[in-house]
């Protein structure tokens, strides 16, 4: 059976899940000191639809390369050669967007959860709304990571750590 490297769906989800169960505990807690449920801004959604553009670029850009690589077409354009450092750097992006957007579903959960009960008066209907936008894009960066993840796999045989040279094709000088 081949080695699996990187991060599966159903680990993202016991993290979205461990999460919410977290934060849904802690914000208890922090009702019971006398405080409220944080507000949940639009703004809020700015960062995450960034972080998947970037993460989502990224992956796109060794994605292309390392099918360029396995096609070795003469008659395509080449795509800009990327440094192994940059690929791992891709990968552990992708990786981190995928984990910690499970994390940040989490927290929306918990807040939306924590809403639910009173939503038949507006501004708290408004904020679960928020947050269950929130927690809607923060899938959309879990999904974003699994899927820029997928990109930076090397198809099977092709693993230049196995080689004594340096690998073809990848520029060291910047």
């Amino acid at each position: 059976m081949p080695e699996q490297s990187g991060f599966r769906g159903t680990a993202v989800a016991l993290v979205a899940i461990a999460s919410t169960v977290a934060c849904v505990l802690l914000l208890r807690g922090w009702q019971a000191l006398g405080n409220g449920v944080p507000d949940v801004p639009w703004i809020a959604t700015a960062p995450l639809a960034l972080l998947i553009l970037l993460v989502l670029v990224s992956g796109w850009q060794v994605r292309r390369y390392v099918r360029f690589r396995r096609t070795e077409d003469t008659t395509a354009r080449p795509p800009q050669p990327i440094s192994p450092q940059r690929a791992r750097g891709t990968l552990v992006a992708a990786q981190a967007a995928a984990l910690g957007g499970g994390a940040l579903i989490g927290w929306y959960l918990a807040i939306v959860l924590l809403h639910l009960p009173n939503t038949d008066v507006v501004s708290v209907r408004d904020q679960a709304i928020r947050a269950a936008v929130c927690a809607g894009v923060a899938l959309l960066l879990t999904l974003a990571g699994l899927l820029a993840q997928h990109w930076c796999r090397l198809p099977p045989g092709e693993n230049d750590d196995e080689d004594d040279g340096p690998p073809r094709g990848i520029s060291y000088v910047s």
